[in-house]
This record gives structure tokens, sequence and C-alpha cells, in this order.
């Protein structure tokens, strides 16, 4: 069997990250494997390298949402990070600013939470079955 799917969580409410971590971790195939309510600890995450999918919160309690999706797109490859941005703060320019630091998904926290778990199960079912090879007709 695959190693569940690493997410890190960057979210400062106790009872969000409480409700997501049982949420994600349901299935069995997903596991949350970093807990962060700030920037700094969460790019310290990041870079330790074992991170498959972030579910970011714009506001924390220090630093920023932002900073963390900046830094993403910063590291080594962050195309093979989901990124998915879950929170309140869904004005327009917030939205164009993620699609500029590269974010994948952007949902509002308290409109499409369930949306969040549902991306990262397709994610973590792609990751773990990869297309195999075209089968070959019979002469």
């Amino acid at each position: 069997m695959e190693r569940p799917l690493n997410i890190l969580l960057v979210e400062d409410s106790a009872e969000i990250r409480e409700a997501l971590t049982q949420s994600v971790e349901a299935s069995g195939k997903m596991k949350i494997s970093g807990i962060a309510d700030n920037s700094n600890d969460a790019i310290r995450i990041i870079d330790s390298g074992n991170v498959d999918a972030a579910i970011i919160d714009l506001h924390l309690g220090e630093g920023s949402g932002l900073l963390v999706l900046a830094h993403l797109t910063r590291s080594g490859n962050p195309s093979r990070i989901l990124r998915i941005v879950l929170t309140n703060h869904t004005a327009p320019p917030f939205r164009r600013t993620c699609e500029r630091l590269g974010m994948d998904h952007f949902l509002d926290k308290s409109l499409e939470f369930d949306r969040a778990i549902e991306l990262l199960e397709e994610f973590a079912a792609q990751r773990q079955d990869p297309p195999g090879p075209n089968p070959v007709s019979p002469a």
C-alpha cells in the first residue's frame, strides 16, 4: 500500500484544525503531517520536504498564508504540492493575489469546507493510481 498523502495544515483556529484533521484522516489515505498556526512554522515544515498538499488560511495569528504560498512558489518543485487556500477572505483581490502566487484552488471556508476534503481525496487517488500503459490491441 502506498503511503498516505502528507498534508500541511496552515490554520490558526484550533476548532477548524480539529475539524479538518478529523475529516482528512477519516479515509486512512491522507494524514495531517504538519500543523502551523503561523507562516514561519509553515515554511519550516515545507522546507522539511515531507509535504504533498497544503491547506492554507490567509489570515494567521502571525504572518500570512500569502507568505506561505509565495514560499511554495519559490521552493523546488511547487507543482507537485497541491495548494488549497481555504479562507473567509474571499474578495476578488485576495483570489487574484493567490492565483499569482500559484494556488490550485481558492475556497470559501464557510461554504466550501467539504470541497477541500474532496479535492484532497481526488489528489490522493491520482497519486496512488497513476495511469497504466495503453493496452495493445490484438492483431
